[in-house]
């Protein structure tokens, strides 16, 4: 799910030792401040191994976790169906009513670092073994959950902050993240009139910063290399852009270890356009977005993708809405009858329900994946 611009605003922290899942709705009583960073529940987060089924006052600076750190397995990125679960996009540690800009969890990991640790404690309690984490960027200065992205790379806070981000999915036990790009503008290619060679070159270079730094956090990772950048009708220049940053990358690296470009089922543009960018050299999975009428767009994709000659690899579904039994039915029937297989769905925090009330985000953070994990995914 797209986000859109991205404003930043002060917040006031305040101490409290709870942390809430936060549902935003319109009968939510009035936002509430930020609670500080609870270091007495630190050692709540204590890994679970992987199973088979702008300025503002600052928090407290917590202590070091004490926790052992389980040996990683080696990046890569798996073609074949695992016994683990999916699990969650986790880019907002909390929310302020609807508002959720400052509480993300990479440019934000230095103001709350034991809250987030603690929640990817709680995702993994509660069976999830899989995360998409977003990186929002463009060219000039930062603000919520958009980081300057300029020159190529992130700022030195912002990559410190990836870095201890990465180290504490690893320490909880997660089995895989994806990392997933999400340009906004001017670097979205989407919104370009013609093409600009000068922000491709700074995307491309944020990619090869960011892949490197993915890579030394010693986790098994996907990459996504533009969030529902698939082009849609009429987007040559995203069509253009999207076959080059394909091209240079698995140049570099291959395509075992990338998703490609993420596709938003919602906007029946983009489906048919899958060949445009990789012909013959597809990614090993598709990652497909889906939100309503999970069965017949899964079907319906499906269908699209055998036309465009791709009848066998795998989905992953890598948006959804939160913790929803509808989806989650839809999915298994879907996959069953087109004989898609799903590898696994990592859920979106927006519930069905909630979903006129706040934009796009309504829940952090996203905990509960019992729908789905009771379906198998």
């Amino acid at each position: 799910m797209r986000i859109g611009r991205i404003l930043s605003l002060s917040v006031l922290l305040v101490a409290t030792v709870a942390i809430p899942v936060v549902r935003a709705g319109a009968d939510q009583p009035a936002p509430a401040p930020l609670p500080a960073d609870p270091a007495p529940l630190a050692a709540a987060a204590t890994p679970v191994s992987p199973t088979t089924a702008s300025p503002t006052t600052a928090s407290p600076t917590p202590p070091a976790p004490t926790t052992t750190e389980p040996t990683p397995t080696a990046p890569t990125a798996p073609d074949t169906p695992s016994p683990v679960a999916g699990g969650s996009n986790y880019d907002f540690y909390y929310l302020n009513g609807c508002y959720r800009e400052p509480y993300n969890v990479i440019s934000g990991f230095s103001r709350a670092p034991d809250m987030i640790r603690l929640q990817l404690g709680q995702m993994r309690a509660a069976g999830q073994d899989r995360l998409t984490i977003g990186v929002f960027h463009h060219h000039g200065d930062g603000g919520g959950a958009v980081m300057d992205s300029t020159g190529g790379t992130l700022s030195p806070a912002d990559l410190k902050n990836f870095t201890d981000l990465l180290a504490g999915v690893r320490t909880a036990g997660f089995a895989e993240v994806t990392v997933a790009f999400n340009s906004q503008n001017p670097n979205n290619p989407s919104g370009w009139r013609g093409w600009q060679q000068d922000l491709y070159d700074e995307n491309w270079q944020l990619v090869q910063k960011v892949h490197d730094l993915v890579v030394a956090a010693k986790i098994p990772y996907r990459i996504d290399l533009g969030n529902e950048l698939t082009p849609s009708t009429g987007q040559s220049v995203v069509v253009r852009y999207d076959q080059q940053l394909w091209q240079d990358y698995t140049a570099k690296y291959g395509r075992a270890d990338t998703v490609g470009f993420s596709v938003n089922s919602n906007d029946p543009g983009q489906i048919p356009n899958v060949a445009k960018v990789y012909g013959d050299n597809p990614p090993p999975v598709f990652d497909l977005h889906i939100y309503g009428d999970e069965y017949n767009q899964l079907v319906g994709d499906d269908q699209q993708l055998r036309r465009q000659g791709y009848p066998d690899q795998p989905v992953i579904i890598g948006e959804s809405f939160y913790n929803d039994t509808v989806a989650a039915d839809g999915f298994l029937k879907g996959s069953k009858d087109s004989g898609r297989r799903i590898l696994y769905l990592t859920q979106w925090p927006k519930t069905r329900d909630n979903a006129p009330q706040c934009d796009q985000v309504d829940v952090a953070p996203p905990l509960d994946f019992s729908a789905y994990r009771a379906a198998g995914f």
